[in-house]
């Protein structure tokens, strides 16, 4: 009966020393699409400017176009992981990959419009 208990708690025991909480890093074939993120993890900054976030949408084209002329698409993937004034590293999405991340960037240069 001792013995029975011993292997129960054993088991439990390592059971709790697992890591399953971590979240995994997903692969290409299971990345989120950037309109997912950008609805989860972006719009409620960029979509109204909240903590002077630049906002995103048709009429801020001129915006994102100055945006990637000056600072280039690279930079601003750069900026959005690893977070800019008020934003938080990655948005705050900080099991995203460096591919969702770029996906979410450019979903939101498409809403834009940016050229």
């Amino acid at each position: 009966m001792l013995r029975l208990l011993f292997i129960m708690l054993s088991a439990l025991w390592l059971a709790a020393c697992s890591d399953d909480s971590a979240p995994a890093a997903a692969d290409a074939s299971q990345a989120r699409d950037g309109a997912q993120l950008y609805r989860q993890y972006c719009v409620t900054c960029h979509g109204s400017g909240a903590l002077g976030a630049p906002r995103v949408g048709k009429e801020y084209r001129l915006y994102w176009s100055h945006e990637i002329e000056e600072e280039g698409f690279d930079t601003l993937v750069q900026e959005a992981i690893d977070g800019i004034n008020s934003m938080p590293p990655r948005g705050g999405c900080f099991d995203c990959s460096d591919d969702e991340i770029r996906n979410t960037v450019i979903y939101m240069l498409q809403l834009s419009g940016a050229k």
